[in-house]
């Protein structure tokens, strides 16, 4: 599973805090327009790892679908065949190579971590991160909890549709994920965000 890994550990992320300055404000209020308008987004995928020495250490490939409230459908199809399936209450992590399913509630959280920025609440955005806009359609995000698994957040749009996500650890490895073919506010049928357990699959719950 440890092509979908650092998807699932930006699911695990959270943190509240006090927003902080006029300047970091004002670049989130511009990041908040850009994401405000989105209320589904879906999309082909590249996610790479890069350690802190620049090489490459993993490479995935696969469709992306995101809607309002925090429903996720993250199918990873190269390398291998693997699902990160969210309807908003229930997670699904799904390895078809070895028929194993980990269920788990969807944390209360999930609206401030990365990848759901796109379909989460953005009233909490300047409450968990600081936004600093570094260019045009450029936003590098720093999560106010000391403890969050990650350094910063990178935010890359082009006329106003979102084309990457790069996310660097405390380690200095980078997980970045090019988006192309990007629809956004198309009608996503609502069964891509639920998941019908295959028979004779090994389940675990993390209740």
């Amino acid at each position: 599973m440890h092509y979908v890994k650092h998807i699932l550990f930006t699911i695990a992320l959270s943190g509240c805090m006090s927003a902080q300055g006029n300047d970091k404000a004002s670049d989130s209020q511009q990041l908040q327009a850009l994401l405000q308008p989105i209320s589904s987004l879906s999309a082909q995928f590249e996610q790479q790892v890069i350690d802190a020495n620049g090489l490459e250490t993993q490479r995935a490939a696969g469709l992306l679908y995101l809607a309002q409230p925090n429903k996720l459908r993250w199918v990873v199809s190269e390398p291998m065949p693997q699902q990160l399936i969210s309807d908003g209450q229930t997670l699904w992590l799904y390895d078809e190579d070895i028929e194993q399913v980990v269920v788990q509630p969807v944390d209360s959280n999930i609206d401030s971590t990365p990848i759901m920025l796109f379909s989460g609440d953005l009233q909490r955005l300047n409450h968990t991160y600081s936004v600093l806009q570094t260019s045009k359609g450029v936003f590098e995000l720093t999560p106010k909890k000391n403890d969050s698994l990650f350094a910063s957040i990178r935010l890359d749009f082009n006329d106003k549709i979102p084309t990457s996500l790069a996310m660097t650890d405390n380690l200095d490895q980078i997980t970045r994920i090019n988006l192309t073919s990007v629809s956004v506010n198309r009608e996503i049928p609502a069964d891509l965000f639920t998941f019908k357990i295959p028979d004779d699959t090994d389940v675990i719950r993390n209740d």
